[in-house]
């Protein structure tokens, strides 16, 4: 499949898109169940409303190509640590290495900056190589913080950051 990251639209969900959003969440959690938090099984469970719910506590964004929604990424701004934090990325396995993931990170910067926020953070799960890879690209860097997936999920994630105002190198 050839797919360029300059055809590739970006949009934000609203929550009459909560159907995309959960067909999207639950291809990524089918494709990569190690690289998230939650489970298959659990996000399938989900009501309707539940996943309305979901996308109201985030701004949630989709990368559209002609061969539909390829990817996703959300923002939430973080009002305990005045940071925005950038969570659930994932593309699909067709179009990795096309910069779509690029783009989508770099939507969510913009969205932060925009908004007037000045850093963001997020966690990686641990030998997830190629997502740190992405975000060290994209300016991203280890803050040193190690924690787990959750008190079920005791998977080893540490922290990356960024300051917005900063270009990546």
């Amino acid at each position: 499949m050839r797919v360029s990251a300059s055809t590739t639209q970006i949009h934000v969900l609203s929550g009459d898109d909560w159907a995309l959003f959960r067909d999207i969440r639950l291809r990524a959690l089918a494709d990569a169940p190690a690289a998230f938090g939650a489970n298959l099984p659990e996000a399938q469970s989900r009501t309707e409303q539940q996943w309305r719910n979901r996308i109201s506590q985030r701004t949630q964004f989709v990368a559209v190509t002609e061969q539909g929604t390829v990817g996703t990424v959300a923002g939430a701004v973080d009002t305990d640590r005045n940071s925005v934090h950038l969570f659930s990325m994932w593309v699909d396995p067709r179009v990795r290495g096309t910069g779509i993931a690029d783009q989508l990170v770099q939507t969510v910067v913009a969205w932060a900056a925009a908004n007037g926020h000045t850093t963001i953070h997020l966690e990686v799960t641990e030998h997830n190589s190629r997502a740190e890879r992405l975000y060290a690209r994209n300016g991203f860097t280890r803050t040193g913080r190690i924690g787990t997936i959750s008190r079920d999920d005791p998977r080893a994630e540490f922290e990356m950051t960024r300051t917005i105002s900063e270009t990546p190198s």
